[in-house]
C-alpha cells in the first residue's frame, strides 16, 4: 500500500484523537469556547440566516428561479457562461450570505438542473457574505466604523464577481440558448409544479423543516470549530503559527498580534475579525485589508459547512476552496485601492513602520490626492478589460464549435 493512502487515512484519525485529548486535558476551557460557539449561533446566525433559508428553499420549490432564470438567461450567459436561474442563486447569496449560495447550487446540481462545470463556475462566486454580517457586525460592531462596511461590502461583491469573470471558462463549455420561446418554458415550469401535486403549504413546511435542519448543521459547525481553535491556542499552536507568519511581515512592521488575530481568523471569521479590529498597534488601513480577506475567504469553518454540501455533488471541492482564496486575496486589494472612499482619519492616524513603507510614499500620496480622478480611470480600464476578455473567449467559443 502507498504511503501516500496511509498518510491519508491515519491523518483525519490523529487529528480527531488530539482534539479529543485536548478536550479532556481543558474540559473547562472546552465548555466555555463551546458557549461562545452557542451565542454567536443563536445570536447571530439563526436571526439572520433562517429567514433567508427558508425563503430560498421555497424560491427553488415554488420554481421562481427557473422562470426568472429564463428572463435574465441572455444576460448572464454573456458575463459568466451561466444560466440566468444561477444568476438568482448570487442574488440570495448577496441577501442572506454564507452557506446559503453554496446549499442552493448544491441543490441545483444534485436535482441536474445545471451540468458539473456550471456549478463549479456557479460556486466560485456565488458563495458570499451577507451585508448584515459585513455592515452591522463587522463594521459597526468590531471597528466602529459604519463608512468601512460600506466600503467591505462593495469590494466583498465586485472580487466575487471578478471571481466569476475568471471562471467563465472552467470545463470548455458554453451555455447554450433556450430551445423554446420564454412564453412555452415559462409554460413548461408551470406544468411541471402541478405535475408534483404538492400545494404551498405542503412546499412551505418542507422549507421550514429544511431550513432549520441547515441552520442546526450549521450551528455544530460554529460550535466545534469554536473549540478547536480554543484547544489549539491552549497548546500554543496559533500561538506559533502566527510566530512563523510574523517573521516575513515583520520587515512590513505588522505585529505579532495582528498576525495572531489574523490565522484566528483563518479558522472562524468572526473571531478574527473581531480580534483584529481589537488591535490598536496597527493602521485601520491594514486592519481593514486583512478583515476584507477573512470576509472574502470566508475561515475554515464556514469552508466546512460549504463544502458538507458541495461533497454530496460532483463539484471539485478543492478547487471551491481555490476560488474562495482568490475572492478573499481580491477582497483585500479592492479595499486597499478604494480605501480613501471610506474618509477614514485613520489613513494618516498611524505612522508605523508599515505605514512608511506603503503609504508615506509618492505614489500612494498622488493617489489619494487624485484619487477622484484615478478611481473613475481604474473602474473604466476593469470594465473595459472584462469586456475584452468577454468577446475574446465568446469568439474563440464560437470558432472553436
Amino acid at each position: 500500500m502507498k504511503k501516500s493512502k496511509l498518510v491519508i487515512f491515519f491523518m483525519p484519525v490523529f487529528i480527531v484523537l488530539f482534539l479529543i485529548l485536548g478536550i479532556i486535558i481543558f474540559p473547562n476551557e472546552s465548555i466555555i469556547a463551546a458557549k461562545e460557539g452557542l451565542n454567536i449561533w443563536t445570536s447571530v446566525l439563526i436571526p439572520s440566516l433562517l429567514p433567508f433559508v427558508i425563503g430560498a428553499n421555497l424560491i427553488v420549490d415554488l420554481k421562481i428561479v427557473d422562470i426568472i432564470g429564463f428572463i435574465i438567461n441572455p444576460i448572464t450567459r454573456f458575463i459568466f457562461n451561466v444560466s440566468g436561474k444561477s444568476a438568482l442563486v448570487f442574488a440570495i447569496s448577496t441577501v442572506s450570505g454564507y452557506p446559503v449560495g453554496a446549499k442552493l447550487a448544491s441543490e441545483l446540481r444534485s436535482s441536474s438542473q445545471i451540468s458539473k462545470y456550471e456549478a463549479q463556475r456557479l460556486v466560485s462566486f456565488c458563495s458570499t457574505s451577507g451585508p448584515l454580517f459585513i455592515i452591522g457586525a463587522v463594521a459597526n460592531g468590531m471597528f466602529e466604523n459604519a463608512s468601512l462596511g460600506y466600503l467591505m461590502i462593495i469590494c466583498h461583491y465586485l472580487a466575487a464577481i471578478s471571481v466569476g469573470l475568471f471562471f467563465r471558462n472552467y470545463g470548455k463549455e458554453l451555455i447554450a440558448r433556450p430551445s423554446n420561446s420564454l412564453k412555452s418554458n415559462i409554460k413548461n415550469v408551470i406544468n411541471t409544479r402541478y405535475y408534483n401535486n404538492q400545494g404551498f403549504f405542503v412546499l412551505f413546511g418542507n422549507a421550514v423543516f429544511n431550513g432549520v435542519n441547515t441552520l442546526l448543521m450549521v450551528g455544530g459547525f460554529v460550535i466545534v470549530f469554536s473549540v478547536i481553535f480554543k484547544i489549539l491556542s491552549l497548546f500554543n499552536i496559533i500561538s506559533l503559527m502566527s510566530s512563523i507568519l510574523y517573521i516575513p511581515l515583520s520587515l512590513f512592521g505588522v505585529t505579532k498580534e495582528l498576525c495572531y488575530a489574523f490565522i484566528s481568523g483563518l479558522f472562524e471569521m468572526t473571531i478574527g475579525c473581531n480580534k483584529i479590529a481589537g488591535v490598536t498597534s496597527a493602521p485601520q488601513v491594514l486592519k481593514t485589508v486583512l478583515a476584507s480577506f477573512l470576509i472574502g475567504f470566508s475561515g475554515l469553518s464556514i469552508l466546512a459547512q460549504c463544502c458538507n454540501f458541495l461533497a454530496k455533488t460532483d463539484i471539485n471541492v478543492s478547487l471551491y476552496i481555490f476560488s474562495k482564496f482568490l475572492h478573499g486575496v481580491l477582497s483585500g486589494l479592492f479595499t486597499f485601492l478604494l480605501y480613501p472612499l471610506s474618509k477614514s482619519t485613520a489613513l494618516v492616524s498611524n505612522f508605523s513602520s508599515l505605514y512608511d513603507v506603503f503609504y508615506n510614499n509618492l505614489i500612494w500620496n498622488y493617489y489619494i490626492s487624485n484619487y477622484k480622478i484615478l478611481l473613475p480611470i481604474f473602474i473604466i480600464i476593469y470594465v473595459l478589460l472584462s469586456l475584452i476578455f468577454i468577446e475574446k473567449t465568446s469568439y474563440k467559443r464560437k470558432k472553436e464549435s
